[in-house]
């Protein structure tokens, strides 16, 4: 049971809601440590120790208590965590850090205090049969359609949207699909000529925001 929350405001950038970040959460190698990297330029300011060569922050738990997710997609992207790799990933989360108090009232232990991520928001990437993927290291978070799209260029630490032309390359056209028409609040990767207004956007991936 959780008895105290305490939120810690952190740095944010592109679309995320002020006092959080865009990131990714992977595992340790033996699979038993999680933790949360966001995608640079964004920071975040680790709560505890950290490990050294650890990237991003470790944390207790990642809780999906905010994201309005069914509890089928909380196990879809508890299954889906990876390595700390960004071309390697499925699962976005925005969210922040926070320091939660834990008592087990079963057992009558004394309260703990915990570092849990706290996600308002999760997005997945189409579910291919565990194909194993890369994709590009830029992040975009969009809106609109593929032909007239609203961009915000996350990897540039740009928070205005762009407009953009969309073209699927990569995984988004895996099993001969044309990919999404609508990218109405999602993210994808790829690859952007920023001379041309508006931006023209291969996209090779793309990140679906879950809802019940």
């Amino acid at each position: 049971m959780i008895d105290r929350l305490q939120p810690h405001p952190i740095a944010t950038a592109g679309p995320a809601p002020a006092g959080d970040v865009v990131a990714i959460v992977y595992k340790d190698s033996s699979g038993s440590r999680l933790y949360v990297e966001p995608l640079p330029p964004q920071s975040l300011t680790c709560l505890g120790p950290v490990p050294v060569g650890t990237v991003g922050c470790p944390v207790d738990r990642v809780w999906y208590g905010l994201a309005s997710a069914t509890a089928q997609q909380e196990a879809d992207a508890e299954w889906l965590y990876r390595s700390p790799d960004l071309d390697r990933n499925w699962v976005l989360v925005v969210g922040h850090l926070a320091t939660v108090t834990v008592r087990d009232h079963r057992t009558g232990a004394e309260p703990v205090e915990q570092t849990w991520f706290m996600v308002n928001r999760l997005y997945l990437t189409p579910n291919r049969g565990r194909v194993i993927e890369r994709h590009a290291t830029q992040f975009f978070y969009t809106t609109g359609t593929a032909s007239n799209a609203q961009v915000i260029a996350i990897s540039r630490g740009e928070q205005a949207p762009r407009p953009a032309h969309i073209t699927w390359t990569g995984m988004a056209t895996y099993g001969g699909s044309s990919g999404p028409s609508s990218v109405e609040d999602m993210f994808v990767t790829g690859e952007a000529d920023f001379t041309r207004s508006p931006l023209s956007i291969r996209a090779d991936e793309y990140f679906v925001r879950q809802t019940r």
